[in-house]
């Protein structure tokens, strides 16, 4: 199962390439944030990065299977909130978790970061995938396949 959030759409695409070369079903998370502008998203927003802590999801999976990925963007160089809300409140005690994260600057540190937000969950850890998008230039779903099939042959580009 590929488990994702995203809010410029950016994101899915990854999950959504992800999904086909794997066989595996798609969970889109949902919260109060994606209705969210402006200012007041700003501020929602600033507040997940300075507290740590995950935001609300209203549309948690009923269950989950034995390997997951999860999906999310960084966001102030910490794993966006509704991902760290799924990942806090659903037992993932005898699931792999692998996240695949995305961010504007591919910065091994968020990758680490994200390593170390998964690291406070009760789980069995996998792998952290990061994959650099442009700001305001959407991805090209080949070229996510592309990257994505070079991750999971372990080929680096």
């Amino acid at each position: 199962m590929i488990i994702y959030y995203t809010r410029s759409q950016k994101t899915k695409i990854f999950a959504e390439a992800l999904g086909e070369i794997l066989g595996q079903p798609l969970h889109g998370l949902q919260s109060d944030l994606d209705n969210m502008k402006g200012f007041k998203f700003l501020t929602k927003a600033l507040g997940m990065v300075f507290s740590g802590k995950g935001f609300p999801v209203h549309n948690m999976p009923d269950s989950v299977p034995e390997e997951i990925y999860v999906c999310g963007p960084i966001w102030g160089g910490r794993l966006v909130g509704p991902v760290k809300y799924f990942m806090e409140n659903t037992d993932l005690s005898k699931t792999k978790v692998n996240l695949l994260v995305t961010a504007e600057t591919p910065v091994e540190k968020y990758r680490n970061r994200a390593l170390e937000d998964l690291a406070r969950i009760r789980c069995i850890p996998g792998e952290a995938y990061i994959f650099a998008t442009k700001k305001d230039i959407m991805p090209e779903k080949e070229v996510a396949v592309e990257h994505l099939q070079e991750m999971l042959s372990g080929e680096k580009s």
